[in-house]
């Protein structure tokens, strides 16, 4: 199953409104597929993550189609792990003088299509080939929650089904405690309700907020500090020890995540198969948090074809936990594959079928895509 060429394909759409986030605001969502095509006709999907920065969609084009796929081509697709250790042998002098982050993501995208053609190949879910299925079947918690109306958002969650919602912080102290504040009285206290920070405080003032968003009994904060600020991350371990943290959608080293498993500076980690370097490594990461007793909850904010990617690393875990569902108004992110992937009574199950078991949307893919 020899390699022909390896592309970078770029969706996108405009939102009607913006998605603020504390790191800044998305006026488009982008949507970033990489195909893997084998001179035997399999083709493999993945995706790779394009939200931030805003130019992040174009150096992810060069990225791959210049930097990674003559690395590819010609050679035996089936060989996934030994691939992935050559794209990352060759690009590691560059995550010295560049960025470590863009590196991983654009290798994550390829690793992912070279699982889902090994996949199809063997006619075999990507689950399996990772270890072996453990769950098919996940609790979801909802995010991307009305930016206009939280409240209204939460509870709009919770009529679908979801048990637990999440609501994002760094928009301002006063503003981001009425918010958590709000949200906690409208769902009451059997909802989990999960904080996620994108990484908005430094030290004096995640002690602060920390504090007082303690009071709507979140179920876990996210990302309070900046994720690779460990002495930070320790010392609000040790401040606050009744307080749940999760961390890892951006982390890229796996020791990053050894150090914060063993150190328990995490009660939660969240690898992201089209972050961190891909599904093999995602894996690799859940396994060190499984090791050290914690569980995994797996990142994914992309399309349905990263949520896919996403439910085949949740699946593989031993101990899984609550599953990320985007449900910003954003119908690109549920068109780009033929299955409906869409959670129902805020459960959602993992896709049969071989490779990452979903079907790209040829149609919607090519109407959609942006070319440079």
């Amino acid at each position: 199953m020899r390699i022909k060429g390896v592309h970078y394909v770029l969706c996108r759409m405009e939102l009607a409104a913006p998605i603020p986030l504390s790191c800044g605001s998305l006026t488009h969502r982008n949507f970033g597929l990489v195909r893997v095509e084998t001179e035997g006709g399999i083709t493999g999907w993945g995706e790779t993550s394009i939200n931030f920065p805003p130019w992040t969609y174009r150096e992810r084009a060069a990225t791959i189609e210049e930097g990674l796929a003559p690395l590819l081509e010609g050679e035996d697709a089936s060989d996934v792990l030994r691939l992935r250790d050559k794209m990352v042998a060759a690009t590691r002098p560059f995550t010295r003088m560049w960025s470590e982050g863009a590196i991983a993501q654009a290798i994550s995208g390829v690793e992912m299509a070279l699982w889902d053609a090994r996949g199809k190949e063997l006619s075999q879910p990507v689950a399996s080939l990772l270890g072996g299925i453990c769950r098919k079947e996940f609790d979801c918690y909802a995010t991307g929650l009305r930016a206009d109306d939280p409240v209204r958002g939460a509870l709009d969650a919770i009529n679908d089904g979801y048990r637990a919602v999440k609501i994002r912080v760094g928009f301002g102290d006063d503003k981001d405690i009425a918010v958590a504040r709000a949200v906690r009285e409208a769902i009451g206290p059997d909802i989990a309700l999960l904080i996620d920070a994108n990484q908005a405080f430094d030290l004096p003032r995640a002690r602060k907020m920390i504090g007082l968003l303690g009071e709507v009994d979140p179920y876990w904060i996210e990302e309070p500090v900046l994720s690779d600020d460990f002495e930070a991350q320790a010392r609000l371990r040790s401040e606050f020890p009744d307080i749940a943290f999760a961390w890892g959608e951006n982390a890229f080293r796996l020791s990053h995540y050894r150090h914060v498993a063993e150190k328990g500076l995490a009660d939660y980690l969240m690898p992201d198969p089209c972050r961190g370097g891909g599904m093999g490594t995602a894996l690799d990461a859940a396994r060190i948090a499984n090791a050290e007793g914690l569980p995994v909850s797996a990142h994914h904010y992309g399309s349905d074809l990263g949520f896919a990617a996403m439910l085949h690393i949740m699946a593989a875990c031993e101990r899984s936990d609550l599953v990320l569902r985007d449900v910003a108004a954003a119908p690109l992110r549920d068109d780009i594959v033929v299955e409906d992937l869409v959670p129902v009574g805020g459960k959602v199950t993992l896709p049969d079928g071989p490779g990452l078991g979903v079907t790209p949307d040829e149609k919607v893919i090519a109407a959609t895509q942006f070319k440079f």
